[in-house]
Formats: structure tokens, sequence, C-alpha cells
């Protein structure tokens, strides 16, 4: 039995480690890039750094901007970047509380 709690409560704690970023908009309007992204699953402490935007291959751009809103368990996340015309299946690659992790961005 104790074998079982502890590997639920292992399962649990890896549920919360893992950050699933979720793209809610984006734009390229006012001379900048917005993108803004939420993660339903953001625990107590939610750090994002390292932050870039791949707008196509082998181009990257780093943020700059980073804001993050926490409630509930749920971040919010708005990311600025520079101002750009092209997009090729963009991405964003990041790190979320030390994690790394990439999305693409919602067109």
């Amino acid at each position: 039995m104790k074998a079982f709690i502890i590997a639920i409560i292992t399962v649990l704690i890896c549920m919360a480690a893992n950050a699933k970023p979720h793209c809610q908009s984006f734009n390229n309007y006012n001379d900048k890039v917005t993108i803004v992204f939420t993660d339903d699953n953001a625990g107590e402490k939610y750090f994002v750094s390292d932050v870039k935007l791949i707008p196509c291959y082998g181009k990257e751009y780093p943020a700059t901007s980073v804001k993050v809103e926490s409630k509930d368990g749920v971040a919010t996340v708005t990311l600025t970047f520079p101002h750009l015309t092209h997009f090729s299946n963009p991405k964003v690659a990041l790190r979320i509380n030390g994690k790394k992790t990439t999305f693409k961005v919602c067109q």
C-alpha cells in the first residue's frame, strides 16, 4: 500500500512539474510582436526565462519583455519581441521553472 501511495504522489509531482503552455494570441501590431500563452498547471511558482521567438528555421529573437501573472494555478504569460514581418511555422523556445520547452505560436 505504501508503494502505491508513493507512486501516486510521484505521478502528481511529475504532472505538476511538466508545464504545458498553450498559445492564446499572437499579433504583430504597434511595431512589436506580442504572444500570450497560458498554462493551466502552473502551481505555486512559475518562472519564465531564456525566451526566444523562432519565426522561421535558423533565426532566433530574444524577448524584449516577459510578463507573468498567476492566479489559482493558471499562469498567463505575455511575451514581447521586436517587430518582424516574416513567419513560417513560428515557435517559442523558453524555460519554465528551469525546464526547456517549445511550443508552436498560434496564428
